[in-house]
């Protein structure tokens, strides 16, 4: 499995980062949201951990599958 910390604003860009581990995706993502400013957190459209159902990044489906935590 793969986890995907993604990271969506409001300008339209997103971010994403990978792990292998999922306590080690949801450690790294309360790590960045803690430390936004609020200004951050209001320009931020969508922030979670993913659980990928394909670990392939050229894979189509590979930003498809269950949100295993919701920041906002």
């Amino acid at each position: 499995m793969r986890y995907i910390v993604f990271d969506e604003r409001r300008s339209g860009d997103f971010f994403t980062e990978e792990f292998d581990n999922r306590d080690e995706a949801i450690k790294s993502a309360e790590y960045d949201w803690d430390r936004r400013t609020p200004h951050d957190k209001k320009n931020t459209e969508a922030f979670y951990v993913l659980e990928s159902v394909n670990s392939d990044v050229d894979a189509e489906d590979h930003f498809d599958g269950d949100i295993i935590r919701t920041f906002k």
